[in-house]
């Protein structure tokens, strides 16, 4: 008896099956090579998702993401035994300065958008700023392994060019950056901080009461400390610092567990923390450290594309 052939129209184990999970890779091996004196190395948490995962993950997005170390000293890289984790301030004016940021790209580039069509615009454009930190500075990549190697490689691939917007004479440029307004570069805190301060009450205060004097409930002095004390405002109402990083943690691999040891504790992970813009600064405890899968970044699982991200702006 010849046993008939299966229809693969008609038998279901020809089909397609659908997975059970959205697949995306949130933990990602970090690898760089600075050339110099570099101290700070800069990492995009959305340029590492898009590099490994092959879609874009935007950057104007509140990440939430952690740094581990791994749990051996690195004796060829004496800087990796300790490393500060920076990231931006989680604060309405950082978010603020980026929604401002983007809507002047937007506005600026809206009239280029009507004269062009849908196809010719780029298809992955991206607003995209510097972190603006002190060079000189290096970017911090994913760092991939073949199957059985002890070494990886930088995956540098990808076009991650910073949004430029044409100024009124039709051809200065300008990037946007958290740092300083520079010759080539508009600074997002100081381009908002123009937009208006803080109204501070008067510096003097002064009061009077038809009951002064004659209640003695009543007191002047007592009025001048309810309308003087608290007529400003609890922060800087003039300007925006510049200084808006904030020290996560310090991961230690050392491995010491003697109290007379300075470090005589080791921290291995950051633990998960908002990440806004997708930017965490990396210090090596020696400038010019390369960092070659001894740090791991790990996003949390969430609804945008797999991972927990917050949107900055609409």
């Amino acid at each position: 008896m010849v046993r008939a052939k299966k229809n693969a129209k008609e038998d279901p184990s020809f089909r397609t099956l659908k997975a059970d999970y959205y697949p995306v890779q949130r933990t990602i091996n970090l690898g760089s090579a600075p050339s110099g004196t570099t101290t700070n190395q800069v990492l995009d948490v959305a340029r590492c998702l898009s590099v490994v995962n092959h879609r874009l993950y935007r950057q104007g997005k509140t990440y939430q993401v952690k740094i581990d170390i791994d749990n051996r000293p690195n004796t060829s890289q004496p800087g990796m035994a300790s490393v500060d984790v920076y990231a931006l301030m989680d604060t309405w004016f950082i978010q603020k300065a980026w929604q401002l940021a983007r809507a002047t790209y937007l506005r600026s580039t809206a009239d280029e958008r009507q004269s062009m069509s849908s196809q010719k615009i780029a298809r992955w454009e991206d607003f995209r700023v510097s972190a603006g930190v002190a060079s000189p500075s290096t970017i911090i990549y994913p760092y991939t392994y073949t199957g059985g190697a002890s070494l990886g490689v930088t995956d540098t691939d990808g076009e991650f060019e910073l949004s430029e917007i044409t100024l009124a004479d039709g051809t200065t440029q300008r990037t946007f950056t958290w740092g300083a307004t520079s010759g080539g570069s508009l600074g997002m805190l100081e381009e908002y901080d123009k937009t208006g301060d803080t109204d501070l009450a008067p510096s003097t205060a002064s009061a009077s009461n038809a009951y002064a004097g004659t209640d003695p409930g009543v007191h002047e002095s007592q009025m001048d400390d309810l309308f003087g004390k608290g007529n400003a405002p609890p922060y800087n109402a003039g300007n925006f610092s510049a200084r808006v990083w904030v020290k996560v943690a310090t991961l230690d691999n050392s491995g010491s567990s003697s109290p007379s040891v300075a470090n005589g504790s080791s921290r291995m992970t950051t633990g998960y923390f908002n990440a806004p813009c997708a930017l965490v600064i990396i210090r090596p405890s020696v400038p010019d450290t390369a960092i070659n899968g001894d740090l791991t970044l790990t996003v949390k699982a969430g609804k945008y594309k797999g991972v927990a991200a917050m949107n900055m702006g609409a």
